[in-house]
């Protein structure tokens, strides 16, 4: 499950099982962009817009990442280091984002043109990405009993024509 930006719990995998979304008013515009809360990466807990101004989570004490700006924040290439099919159609991946093979994250994907050695596109824990015409923000989830610390972009989600949607972007 992710949770989009007006704050419902969306599934990012799959169709079975997606409750309906109810629609929302439409919000403000962000101008700014530091503005707002925000989600410690090390122990998830989401900062309210007032506790925001603090550098650091007031829960944990890690100091609060910069912050990128742009449609795609939160976006990093990846290399997939291992690739495991299980439950069917999906498969848990180790895929390093350029932190190192020690902090390599956790996906779990459907996408079935997925193999060790691809280089992918993702969308990491806060990124914000579109679906079906809805942004989500990305967050840790737990899917297929396996966890999920982020999710690969299919070429719809990053803006390009001609690939498919459901099929990871990969680049050479």
């Amino acid at each position: 499950q992710h949770r989009c930006s007006k704050g419902q719990v969306v599934r990012a995998m799959g169709k079975k099982g997606k409750a309906p979304v109810p629609e929302a008013e439409p919000e403000a515009p962000v101008e700014d962009p530091t503005a707002g809360g925000w989600t410690c990466a090390e122990c998830d807990y989401e900062h309210l817009e007032e506790e925001a101004a603090s550098g650091e989570c007031v829960a944990c004490g890690v100091e609060r990442p910069a912050q990128e700006v742009g449609r795609f924040a939160g976006y990093k290439v990846g290399l997939v280091l291992a690739c495991e099919d299980f439950s069917g159609k999906l498969k848990a991946l180790k895929v390093d984002v350029g932190e190192g093979e020690d902090a390599a994250l956790n996906i779990v994907t459907n996408a079935g043109n997925v193999k060790e050695g691809c280089r992918v596109v993702v969308a990491t824990i806060g990124a914000t990405v579109e679906m079906k015409g809805e942004e989500v923000v990305v967050s840790r989830a737990v899917v297929g009993g396996k966890p999920s610390e982020g999710m690969l972009c299919d070429a719809p989600m990053l803006g390009w024509v001609g690939g498919g949607a459901g099929a990871a972007a990969l680049l050479p």
